[in-house]
């Protein structure tokens, strides 16, 4: 069922993955992987605030959830949160993760360090004279 949703998410048929996903989480114990599915997809739709509030939702109910600190660097990714998608993402490293996570995290971290050299050579450089 997870692999249908994400399907509708590259498809851009949210609705229907939002829909997906609620009927997964409303069929485990634990909701966790249906929350990341609806986190993706509000991160889709732009909807930060949402996505973020999933992600730390898991992350109360499992404080060593790699995906979830994963999807929240890129809520903050998305929102230009550089400095605080860095410590997520130092947060998931420190986990130790595996592949295919650990590559995604190495992904991540190497967008967010071209970002920040992007910030930086663009903030103005004050000339002494």
């Amino acid at each position: 069922m997870m692999e249908v949703g994400h399907l509708c998410r590259y498809a851009r048929r949210f609705r229907e993955a939002q829909q997906i996903f609620q009927g997964v989480g409303a069929l485990l114990p634990a909701r966790d992987i249906a929350d990341l599915g609806l986190a993706a997809v509000a991160c889709d739709e732009l909807k930060f605030e949402e996505a973020e509030r999933l992600c730390r939702r898991v992350l109360h109910s499992d404080s060593r959830n790699v995906a979830a600190y994963a999807q929240l660097a890129e809520v903050q990714i998305g929102c230009n949160d550089i400095g605080s998608a860095k410590n997520t993402l130092k947060a998931a490293r420190d986990l130790r993760p595996v592949e295919p996570l650990v590559s995604l995290v190495s992904s991540l971290q190497r967008l967010v360090d071209l970002l920040q050299k992007l910030q930086h050579a663009e903030t103005p450089k004050l000339v002494a004279r």
